[in-house]
Formats: structure tokens, C-alpha cells, sequence
């Protein structure tokens, strides 16, 4: 469910196994330490949204290479606080005006 966990082997999250809401909140209860409101909104949540993972890492993706980006045209003079201040200054953006926009910063 979270990148930060740790998915032991056969427990079921691996490819051709079919996992239930009541599995993941099984998964959750044991590996994740939130309480059960909390488990239950996340479960629903990726249930309901299943492209949220995918963007997620597509837009973590973006923010990387742009920060690469501009810490590779500033070099020695980039400065991440301010890089990131700019960063958040920009709202929200579709995914290439991101990208590009974070490399230009």
C-alpha cells in the first residue's frame, strides 16, 4: 500500500494474486501502525482511485529530474531551500509544465 512498507514474501502482494479489501486491511493492520479509520480511508482510497500510485510516481519523478536539472545548470549557486520555495510557489501544474518548469527554476 506505502512505498515505506516492507512486503514480505507470500503475503500475497505479487503479481497473479487477487487482493481483497479485507486482505489489505489485514496487510495494513499488521505492517502499518495507523488505526483502523485511517486504514480504512487509504484501503478506500487506492481502491476507488487506482491510478493515484502511478501519478504519484510520475509526478515524484518529475520533481527529481528537475531538481537534478537545475542543480546540474547552477552548480555550485543552487540552493534547495530556495529551489524548493520556488518550486511550491508555482501551484498546481499539469505534469509537463511541471517538469519543465522545476528544471528552468
Amino acid at each position: 500500500m506505502h512505498l515505506e512498507l516492507a512486503i514480505p514474501a507470500g503475503f500475497g502482494f505479487h503479481p497473479g494474486e487477487r487482493w481483497t479489501p479485507d486482505l489489505a486491511t489485514a496487510f495494513m493492520a499488521a505492517h502499518h501502525g495507523s488505526d483502523t479509520a485511517r486504514r480504512t480511508s487509504e484501503i478506500d482510497r487506492y481502491l476507488g482511485w487506482p491510478g493515484q500510485a502511478i501519478g504519484y510516481k510520475l509526478g515524484e519523478r518529475a520533481w527529481l529530474q528537475g531538481r537534478d536539472a537545475s542543480r546540474r545548470r547552477l552548480g555550485t549557486s543552487f540552493d534547495l531551500r530556495t529551489w524548493h520555495t520556488n518550486a511550491l510557489a508555482q501551484g498546481s501544474l499539469g505534469l509537463a509544465d511541471l517538469a519543465d518548469n522545476l528544471a528552468s527554476l
